[in-house]
């Protein structure tokens, strides 16, 4: 199931007790040995807090689920973050692409779905270039995944065929460059045949001088967005994909100066609102255009009406919502606005969460 999926299925739960887990991950070994301890830990406590509040046989189905899954979870394909949501009706694993700040366990009469809102208010698509000597591969990635090993008429390219067939240029280091950017020519001309009309940037993993020749035969250099030196005995799949997501996230970061420069100019219009309970009732009729929150916001309030909440200190009791900014999130995605979640927000006035109106 997609994310957006999961994210609908999980808010709609109507089920008594929900159990969310967050957890920070490896994606490799030794280090991942550690997310295994971490997630038995966590389950552990889960499984306390449960007992400890409840009758146990009204929590049995839930503790049987919480440790069927710390069972099973394989540890060797986490990413960044992993975050576990069990309830009578629920059982779902999620693993992010971006690190939490509030790992543990969570447990109310509702999920918290932080992790699944970011996720999807910062996805980023792209193209991942393998460019080896023994062809080229072609793979779409999503955030920190390789999503697709491209497989068509254009890719993957066989190694490089335009051999010198002349005796006397065997030694004519132009000749040889010639060959080697009308190879480097057409796999351009490939991958823009496969982008089309898209607007994908691609990633790519080569050489210096061959991503440099590149860029100097293509007919849209824009394309390319960067390149990292292949390492040939790092290039599986698992292997490009960490390291293409932690090159692309700087791209994320430039993406945060465009919101803030947008939210900044819509001060001066009189177009953003600071204010929680101005925030709710505008996300409710559907003014939420950009809704900007710092990663470090997190107030439980408890629903009163779809006009008004209450701050409260502690997100146990009826109608209460764990993170505010989660529901906020969802509210403005439902009307075709966007939610991003930053490190901070530039402008202390505006700090630490932000709504650009539509009017």
């Amino acid at each position: 199931m997609s994310e957006n999926q999961l994210l609908q299925t999980l808010i709609r739960v109507q089920d008594e007790l929900c159990v969310t887990i967050s957890v920070n991950t490896h994606r490799t070994h030794p280090d991942n040995l550690n997310d295994r301890i971490k997630i038995k830990n966590f389950t552990k406590e889960a499984i306390d807090r449960l007992l400890d509040k409840h009758v146990k046989k009204d929590v049995s189905g839930l503790i049987e689920k919480l440790e069927k899954i710390e069972h099973d979870l394989d540890i060797n394909y986490n990413l960044e973050s992993l975050h576990i949501f069990v309830s009578a009706t629920i059982t779902e694993v999620f693993k992010s692409s971006w690190e939490t700040n509030q790992e543990g366990v969570h447990i109310s009469n509702t999920f918290a779905v932080r992790p699944l809102v970011k996720e999807i208010g910062r996805q980023t698509s792209y193209l991942v270039m393998l460019l080896s000597q023994s062809g080229v591969h072609l793979f779409g990635a999503l955030n920190g995944r390789i999503v697709e090993d491209i497989s068509n008429e254009e890719f993957p390219i066989p190694e490089n065929q335009l051999y010198n067939t002349f005796p006397d240029k065997a030694s004519d280091a132009k000749h040889l460059d010639d060959l080697l950017r009308e190879y480097l020519n057409r796999v351009d001309k490939a991958l823009l045949r496969y982008i089309g009309e898209k607007k994908m940037v691609t990633l790519v993993f080569s050489t210096e001088d061959n991503y440099s020749k590149l860029l100097q035969v293509a007919d849209r250099p824009s394309i390319y967005y960067g390149y990292l030196p292949i390492d040939y005995n790092n290039i599986e799949t698992h292997q490009l994909e960490s390291r293409a997501w932690n090159f692309m996230k700087q791209e994320l970061v430039r993406k945060n100066d465009d919101y803030f420069k947008e939210l900044d100019a819509a001060v001066g219009k009189g177009l953003v609102i600071t204010d929680l309970q101005e925030i709710y009732r505008a996300c409710q009729d559907g003014r939420g255009e950009l809704l900007i929150v710092q990663e470090s916001f997190h107030q439980a309030v408890k629903i009163l009406s779809d006009r008004d909440i209450e701050i409260v200190d502690s997100n146990i009791g009826l109608d209460t919502i764990d993170d505010i900014s989660s529901l906020l999130a969802l509210l403005v995605d439902e009307k075709g606005g966007q939610t991003v979640y930053v490190p901070e927000i530039p402008n202390e006035e505006l700090r630490p969460i932000a709504l650009k109106t539509r009017y």
